[in-house]
């Protein structure tokens, strides 16, 4: 058997660089095989528009219950917010799997700052629609939150391109 003496760095202590190099040889291909991946999985532009349209279907229903928009009515407003926060991130994720052929959380496994963010903006638009009169309050966040889910959708493959994936814990 042979005896292996090591350093406090945990390295041979007969200084075989070779392994060493050739390990991070093998991550730095490992690295390149990931940023290869992550833009294969990139999504195509219409995905970031459907992406950011349900976002602005969510809040545009959320504000027809009050009547106070005019168009559409209670069903409507209510038939929209299931559409937006039921059927439609279902949806998103089967298309982006039969586009991509490959099916993950993009969104970090659990409520990102920027979903936090715009549920925050939701609350607000349809306070000052309900409590201070401001009836157009939901149309203008879903116009604001439309702009934040697409660039948030861009944020998350720039992040993918990078091999940077929310399963592997790596932040941005």
């Amino acid at each position: 058997m042979a005896n292996h003496d090591f350093d406090s760095a945990g390295v041979e202590a007969d200084g075989d660089k070779g392994n060493a190099d050739d390990a991070r040889g093998a991550l730095r291909d490992l690295d390149n095989i990931r940023a290869r991946f992550g833009n294969r999985l990139a999504t195509p532009w219409w995905y970031k528009v459907v992406s950011a349209l349900v976002v602005a279907a969510l809040f545009i229903g959320a504000g027809m219950p009050y009547e106070s928009i005019s168009f559409g009515s209670f069903s409507t407003g209510a038939s929209l917010v299931v559409l937006a926060a039921v059927v439609g991130p279902v949806f998103l994720r089967e298309i982006l799997r039969r586009s991509t052929g490959a099916s993950f959380d993009r969104y970090t496994n659990g409520w990102t700052v920027p979903s936090m963010a715009l549920i925050g903006l939701l609350v607000t638009c349809v306070s000052l629609q309900v409590f201070a009169d401001i009836d157009l309050a939901p149309l203008v966040g879903a116009a604001v939150g439309f702009v934040v889910t697409y660039l948030y959708e861009q944020w998350i493959d720039q992040r993918l391109a990078r091999g940077d994936f929310p399963a592997f814990g790596r932040s941005a």
